[in-house]
């Protein structure tokens, strides 16, 4: 019998499916939804890393971007055929960056209730789904703290405020780092108490779903994100600023676990999944360590180490506005 999505009713059911089936099914809740960043194009889904991740390269591995063409003064047309001009190359940059090998289990009462649905697979790709998108937001932050954490003397991304929290203030600090530049600082990245503050002064535009795919906030023409992982901080974001790719592990991506003698004999069944990821910040390299052969957890993200500037920083769309200290 060949086992399809329909066939699942059980728990053997499951474990006899392809392991594409139910990949592409949580790839299928995945995609479906969405968080905050993705929403904002701050983070974005690179085909070229996740090809990258499906051929198999190493941890610490290479995502490429296309560069801008450099200018030089356009031709002048003339009609001398000896007269050839030099066309622009189209080229690519490389930054270092480095993948995780990441994991999560779903066993007891969870499973229980799961296979009960309808459509098991529908209930138990979506609980996974929704745990990737939590774990993606959070390798964000993860990255983003240990770029803010190294940035600390150079601060070349970063601006403290000489007062309390204002938005003039925050424009101003875009304009400072970013110059002519500031329009790439697309979204703001604030705090809950922070973003009452904006409401309480009557500064947050709505855009409606009408307009968009979903309703948003905005002020001063910038998106608002609200974390409270942004803490103290005002953090510019831009488009793109960070790519992401992921893909099921080549080995056992989908694993069922049958531990007979748990719960005194009653036994317990858990299912593993196994995935690799991708989440870099262009316009830099990582060049932090690691303990694990799996790649950095998130508390080695967060070190001050783990990234380094690789392009001119008024062209990376980040900007973190820190209060007076």
């Amino acid at each position: 019998m060949a086992y399809t999505r329909s066939s699942v009713l059980t728990l053997e059911d499951f474990a006899k499916l392809p392991t594409s089936t139910v990949w592409g099914a949580i790839d299928e809740a995945y995609n479906a939804g969405t968080n905050p960043f993705r929403a904002a194009g701050v983070l974005t889904s690179s085909p070229l890393i996740s090809r990258s991740l499906t051929a198999g390269e190493g941890i610490r591995t290479e995502v490429q971007s296309w560069n801008d063409l450099e200018y030089v003064e356009s031709n002048i047309s003339n009609d001398d055929p000896t007269d050839s001009a030099t066309p622009l190359k189209m080229d690519t940059k490389l930054w270092d960056a480095v993948r995780t090998h990441r994991n999560v289990g779903v066993s007891g009462m969870n499973l229980v209730t799961d296979f009960a649905a309808v459509d098991p697979l529908a209930v138990l790709s979506g609980r996974v789904a929704n745990y990737k998108n939590t774990d993606e937001v959070n390798h964000l932050f993860a990255v983003l703290n240990g770029i803010v954490a190294g940035d600390a003397t150079a601060k070349k991304f970063t601006h403290e405020m000489t007062g309390g929290f204002d938005i003039k203030e925050v424009l101003k600090a875009v304009q400072a780092k970013k110059g002519d530049n500031a329009g790439i600082v697309t979204t703001l990245g604030m705090s809950s108490a922070h973003y009452l503050e904006l409401q309480l002064a009557n500064l947050v535009d709505t855009v409606p779903a009408s307009e968009a795919n979903t309703a948003f906030q905005t002020v001063a023409g910038r998106r608002i994100v609200v974390d409270d992982r942004f803490g103290a901080n005002i953090v510019g974001l831009g488009a793109g600023l960070f790519h992401f790719g992921t893909a099921p592990q080549a080995r056992k991506s989908v694993e069922v676990e049958s531990a007979a003698s748990a719960g005194n004999g009653s036994g317990q069944e858990t299912i593993w999944f196994r995935w690799k990821s991708i989440v870099h910040p262009m316009g830099f390299d990582y060049t932090g360590t690691f303990a694990a052969k799996g790649g950095p957890s998130f508390a080695e993200l967060n070190a001050a180490s783990a990234y380094a500037t690789a392009t001119d920083e008024k062209k990376i769309p980040l900007v973190v506005i820190k209060p007076a200290a």
